[in-house]
């Protein structure tokens, strides 16, 4: 039968699912919170970069004109 639970030696298992079911669903909520609060910082720190770079190029194109 397809989706059947069996043991180790490949047996079908007759008792119940373990109650780590529970456990498995909490910390897969808890990966999700910190994938994504995770992915929020990466975009921060991207635009902290990006902007730096455009103050930096802003500074270059400053010198070559000669604007002081």
């Amino acid at each position: 039968m397809k989706g059947e639970v069996v043991d180790m030696e490949g047996r079908p298992r007759r008792d119940p699912a373990p109650v780590s079911d529970f456990w498995f669903a909490q910390m897969d909520v808890r990966l999700g919170k910190i994938e994504f609060v995770v992915g929020r910082l990466e975009k921060q720190v991207w635009l902290i970069v990006c902007a730096a770079f455009a103050l930096v190029g802003i500074e270059v194109v400053a010198a070559l004109v000669g604007g002081n």
